[in-house]
């Protein structure tokens, strides 16, 4: 019996040595399309003068990730808060677009050392019986891998989290999305419709889709 305590104990150890360093490594990002070139840096467009041109012209558009993550680059403010502001620092933030859902990634640094956060965020719209489309933004990833029956909200580093665990770093996204209040409200709760896809975010805010051109 001690013999088999003592191996669980040594299994329990490395358990939580693995958990510790993937969530002390940063998740791997070179996949997202960020338009941070040295020699020629992408130049975004005002993306919120975008939606409401597009809401007022009453036309589809489609904006890439790249495009997104210049933006970002562009007009955030960069400023840690709470009780880590004064040796902690917000490097960026960046999003991953995929199929049905978006990453949006905390890139934070801590002397020289990267440290990432993340919340995976899908849209649910439905019609209600007024005929209104309800825009509905839910912390959704899909399933946790081996758990198919846990959603999975982020990964601190990469290690993919539940969504249960994003209560502990929710405010610093609320921060964030307070950065944004008009593009959030022109880019997502007046546009009709909204997909994400790998690499785009396509928004029409034409309720009639009859003509659409974006094959919605």
């Amino acid at each position: 019996m001690a013999r088999f305590l003592g191996i669980a104990v040594v299994f329990l150890i490395a358990g939580f040595a693995v958990v510790l360093v993937m969530i002390f490594r940063p998740q791997d990002m070179s996949d997202i399309s960020t338009g941070a070139n040295p020699v020629q840096p992408f130049v975004a467009r005002d993306l919120n003068k975008v939606f409401s041109e597009s809401i007022s012209g009453a036309y589809a558009i489609r904006v890439s990730e790249e495009e997104i993550n210049a933006y970002l680059a562009q007009t955030l403010e960069l400023k840690q808060t709470g009780a880590a502001a004064g040796w902690v620092r917000l490097e960026k933030v960046l999003v991953r677009l995929e199929e049905n859902r978006a990453e949006v990634i905390m890139v934070r640094k801590i002397g020289d050392w990267d440290f990432t956060i993340s919340m995976w965020v899908a849209v649910n719209q439905t019609e209600n019986a007024r005929g209104d489309v309800e825009t509905l933004i839910e912390l959704d990833g899909g399933p946790m891998p081996f758990f198919s029956f846990v959603d999975r909200g982020g990964r601190f580093g990469s290690l993919v989290v539940p969504q249960g665990f994003l209560h502990l770093v929710r405010p610093a996204f609320i921060a964030l999305a307070e950065q944004y209040p008009e593009e959030i409200r022109n880019g997502f709760e007046e546009m009709s419709r909204i997909r994400m896809e790998k690499e785009a975010l396509v928004l029409d805010p034409r309720f009639d889709q009859s003509s659409s051109t974006l094959d919605f």
